[in-house]
C-alpha cells in the first residue's frame, strides 16, 4: 500500500465523523469515512447507500473501487477529482 502525502476534510456528510480525501504517492484517491453509511441513518435508510460507488463514480466520472465498508479507491483521478468528490459529498444529503 503505498503512503498517503495529505490529507483533505470534508465536511456535510456525517457530523458524528466527517470523510478524509487521502491522495497518495502514487497520486490515487482513497475516500476514507468514519461511518458508511452516515451514523444518523436509520435501518429504513441503508439501502439508499448500497451502491454509493456507482453514485460517487457518476458524480466524478471516473471509476471507484469500494475497498471496503468505509473506502473507496479512484485509481486514476484528474485534476478536477478532489473538486467533484468535495462537491458531491458537501452536497449528498
Amino acid at each position: 500500500m503505498d503512503n498517503i502525502e495529505r490529507e483533505i476534510q470534508l465536511s456535510g456528510f456525517d457530523e458524528m465523523g466527517e470523510p478524509v480525501i487521502q491522495v497518495m504517492t502514487d497520486r490515487s484517491l482513497h475516500l476514507q469515512f468514519e461511518f458508511m453509511p452516515p451514523s444518523d441513518i436509520d435501518e429504513n435508510g441503508m439501502e439508499f447507500f448500497d451502491d454509493f460507488d456507482a453514485q460517487l463514480s457518476k458524480a466524478i466520472g471516473l471509476p471507484v473501487i469500494w475497498d471496503d465498508r468505509e473506502r473507496f479507491i479512484i485509481a486514476e483521478p484528474n485534476p478536477d477529482t478532489i473538486d467533484k468528490i468535495r462537491t458531491f459529498i458537501e452536497h449528498y444529503r
